[in-house]
């Protein structure tokens, strides 16, 4: 079940800098004066609600911004009057599971875990060796709770099956680039424990402007980011598809349950004479299967992104899986092994053969 996202999106990555801000009128043409001649930028406008619409052109969200800046400007996200852009790094997903078996599949897989710590070693060890590559240098950093709350009011409107804890948070950071120019970078990062692994993302924003043009730039994003609210009738109608779907994997689900039940009571009774022991033992197994395959549908549903959402073909219940294989198995805890090989069959591995792995199917 993938989470609901405003698609600003862009190709182009400003760790150690994304600039183009050569202004036309920068380099005097023949016959200009010796002094370098500069176009005038226009002040900032009145500040107003950008619509944001989705692939569909649906109107997702609204962003505050001055009435003479754009939203998704090619591959800026934002931009403003004077060379000012805003670019959207793309997301980074991540887990970790203290689970000796969560540990091999992610091993056998070749998905690296990582441990979440927290977002200012995230910062340190990811961002930093960048820009250092670049010639940029961290010049400080601050805690943005009114960004990080934004983030949490919009997961907070998506439909949940069930209570989940969740950690939203948000930093400024502030660079220059080996040029001296400045540029800034919001941290968006979130967490969520599954019970037996925590999944953990984050992405950012970076601010690209001239000097002259930074201060005041820096101060439109950060309101525009903490200020942005989401369309009520956009997120209800998510919802509903969302529940909607939900309904209908459980009515599945029930129909194959009772499917299975009439057939084994009229096995029960066919062989009721000849052998009650028998019947009773296949009856308990089959009473426990289908309570477990009850709990397995309740318990591994999020909204990560970057995840895909498969259905488990022997009990028809719903779950979350991290994207990256063409084939998911699942066992009765709501563990899954994903597997790029196609004769590849955890019932056959003999670090797993100890429980039954039955395949699950990536829906649309």
């Amino acid at each position: 079940m993938k989470a609901l996202m405003i698609p600003l999106v862009t190709s182009c990555v400003v760790v150690g800098g994304c600039r183009e801000n050569k202004v036309e009128g920068d380099t005097p043409g023949p016959g200009a004066p010796e002094v370098e001649k500069r176009l005038e930028v226009p002040p900032n406008g009145k500040v107003v609600m950008h619509k944001l619409f989705d692939d569909k052109f649906m109107e997702m969200a609204a962003m505050p911004l001055p009435d003479n800046w754009i939203v998704n400007n090619g591959k800026a996200v934002i931009s403003g009057p004077g060379n000012v852009n805003v670019y959207m790094v793309p997301m980074k997903t991540f887990m970790f599971s203290g689970d000796p078996m969560m540990q091999q599949v992610a091993a056998r897989s070749g998905q690296p875990m990582r441990r979440f710590e927290s977002i200012d070693q995230v910062i340190q060890q990811d961002l930093v060796p960048i820009a250092r590559k670049e010639g940029a240098k961290l010049v400080k950093q601050y805690d943005a709770p009114d960004i990080a709350a934004s983030d949490k009011g919009f997961s907070d409107l998506l439909y949940k099956v069930a209570p989940m804890r969740q950690l939203f948070l948000a930093k400024v950071t502030e660079w220059t680039d080996k040029r001296g120019e400045p540029y800034m970078m919001v941290v968006h990062l979130s967490a969520t424990d599954l019970g037996n692994m925590v999944s953990w993302n984050y992405y950012t924003h970076a601010l690209d402007a001239p000097k002259e043009r930074y201060e005041e730039s820096k101060k439109v994003v950060l309101q525009a980011l903490a200020g942005t609210r989401y369309n009520p009738q956009y997120v209800q109608a998510y919802n509903q598809g969302e529940m909607a779907r939900e309904r209908a994997s459980w009515a599945a689900h029930h129909q194959r349950m009772q499917a299975n039940k009439a057939a084994f009571e009229a096995q029960q009774r066919a062989f009721h004479e000849k052998n009650d022991a028998i019947n009773k033992s296949i009856a308990e197994t089959y009473a426990s299967r289908d309570a477990a395959s009850d709990r397995m549908h309740h318990r591994f549903v999020n909204y990560i992104k970057d995840e895909e959402t498969v259905r488990n073909t022997a009990t028809g219940t719903r779950h979350q899986v991290q994207t990256g294989a063409n084939q998911y198995w699942m066992n009765g805890n709501g563990q899954y092994v994903p597997s790029n090989d196609p004769n590849y069959d955890p019932n056959r591995d003999p670090h797993l053969n100890h429980q039954q792995w039955d395949e699950a199917e990536v829906e649309d």
